[in-house]
């Protein structure tokens, strides 16, 4: 499963997209890297909060979108 994301910062507006890779049983990958080990903090710092248990990114089925907003990001997720 592919899922797309996009974040966007709420102090600053900067918007990051990117995809990751996998399998919801299993872990996801940001260009062949898992999502807690990319070397890009801003990334890896919109990944841990989609790595928490109560992501949509484990229950999500291809076509749909969902957000997470915590104090920083306001992410959308899609899964294709």
């Amino acid at each position: 499963m592919i899922i797309d994301v996009k974040a966007t910062n709420k102090n600053t507006g900067e918007v990051i997209s990117y995809k990751l890779e996998g399998e919801q049983h299993a872990a996801f990958t940001y260009e062949g890297t898992h999502m807690q080990e990319v070397a890009d903090n801003k990334i890896r710092e919109v990944n841990n909060i989609l790595i928490l248990r109560d992501s949509p990114i484990y229950t999500m089925r291809a076509g749909e979108t969902k957000t997470v907003e915590n104090m920083t990001f306001i992410i959308e997720v899609t899964a294709a």
